[in-house]
């Protein structure tokens, strides 16, 4: 993507914006109280509310730098099909058609929050027939859940290596934390593939409060209200990996807290508490270094970078493939209330590898119908017979 196109992409700040949208934004997401309605966005999660507010700022933005005067234009008559069409168009310069739906169907959520009023049928229509000529491109970037383990694995075996050496606090210390800042990669990617979190709960975990320890026993705990799904999340730890958290908690955590970063002299603003993954110096990973690092680790093992929420559709994917019989038990590995959501959302299933099984089932049924039909007929079944 051009670095022009990326510039006009940035959202105006809701400061920035107009009195009108301003004052539609607060009615769209303003709570129910005693005989007044609330807003259609009242009941949004907060992701999705950031989520709409930063489209909606981009559709603004973009609406500025194609000469549109936002002071005088009414907000509900900016938005017609020859803008809509054009939106579109910049939008897929550089990005996939499952962003540009993404980003339209966000959009159309907005505007029908803002303005109820008005009759958006054409708009949801446009956003429907994008949606449905979307292709997802995910299946070529999918590994399977057991790669992901072994890349873990991998990581943690390669940097207990480095650590286990004898070592120069002067001329080694470089190379000891890089170690550990991959060992505790490693141990995120093994967690990811054997127990697929959503990264804010995976970010969120604190010691004593989601994370408990029992002996060898490890289990993680996350209350409703911290889920998506709204529903309580118990798991235990993977046991082949226990070891590796026993070291991390031990040793690598506290050297990757005290291994302040050069030229950094002060301890940073947000303190490490409980939180069981730690950035160098101390702060909390953050989910940009959590994508950072994901994306350098399965770039140089598979040849393409991926991000954590790909983990999800991995395990899905692999429980698809694998065995369809434990699809529910996908489902709850990755918290769904519903298999069809798993089915619907996650699932990117490897036709050719199903075509390929399948044709061999009709290959077997074929061959086993002739012998069948050439016995009957008081005949050898020929080879080569149809």
């Amino acid at each position: 993507m051009a670095a022009s196109t990326r510039l006009n992409h940035r959202a105006l700040p809701m400061t920035a914006w107009p009195r009108s949208d301003q004052e539609a934004w607060a009615a769209a997401i303003r709570h129910p109280v005693f005989l007044v309605e609330g807003g259609r966005g009242a009941a949004w999660r907060p992701e999705s509310g950031k989520s709409a507010q930063g489209t909606y700022g981009r559709w603004l933005a973009w609406l500025m730098a194609q000469g549109v005067d936002l002071e005088t234009e009414a907000p509900a008559e900016r938005l017609t099909i020859d803008r809509l069409r054009a939106y579109v168009a910049f939008l897929q310069d550089g990005r996939s058609s499952v962003t540009v739906a993404s980003y339209t169907g966000v959009l159309c959520m907005a505007v029908l929050a803002m303005f109820p009023d008005r009759n958006w049928t054409k708009l949801q229509i446009a956003q429907a027939r994008l949606k449905s000529r979307s292709s997802p491109t995910r299946i070529k970037r999918l590994e399977t859940a057991d790669q992901l383990l072994q890349l873990g694995f991998d990581l943690i075996a390669r940097s207990a290596a480095i650590l286990d050496q004898p070592f120069d606090p002067k001329t080694d210390r470089i190379r000891r934390i890089g170690a550990a800042r991959d060992f505790r990669d490693g141990l995120i990617v093994g967690l990811l593939a054997a127990r697929p979190l959503r990264v804010k709960n995976l970010l969120g975990i604190e010691i004593g409060i989601h994370l408990h320890t029992h002996g060898a026993h490890v289990t993680l705990h996350f209350e409703a209200k911290e889920t998506k799904a709204h529903r309580v999340y118990d798991a235990v730890w993977p046991e082949v990996l226990v070891p590796a958290l026993a070291r991390y908690q031990a040793e690598i955590r506290p050297m990757l807290i005290e291994a302040v970063p050069r030229g950094q002299t002060a301890r940073p603003a947000r303190p490490p508490g409980a939180f069981l993954w730690m950035a160098q110096g101390g702060t909390p990973l953050t989910t940009g270094a959590l994508r950072k690092a994901i994306a350098r680790h399965t770039l140089l093992r598979f040849g393409h970078a991926m991000n954590p929420h790909l983990f999800r559709d991995c395990v899905a994917t692999t429980a698809s493939n694998e065995d369809p019989n434990h699809m529910q038990q996908a489902a709850q590995l990755l918290g769904h209330t519903k298999l069809r959501t798993t089915e619907r959302s996650y699932i990117a299933a490897n036709s050719t590898a199903a075509l390929g099984d399948f044709s061999r089932m009709i290959a077997a049924m074929r061959k086993t119908n002739r012998c069948r039909i050439g016995r009957s007929a008081g005949r050898p079944a020929m080879a080569g017979s149809d």
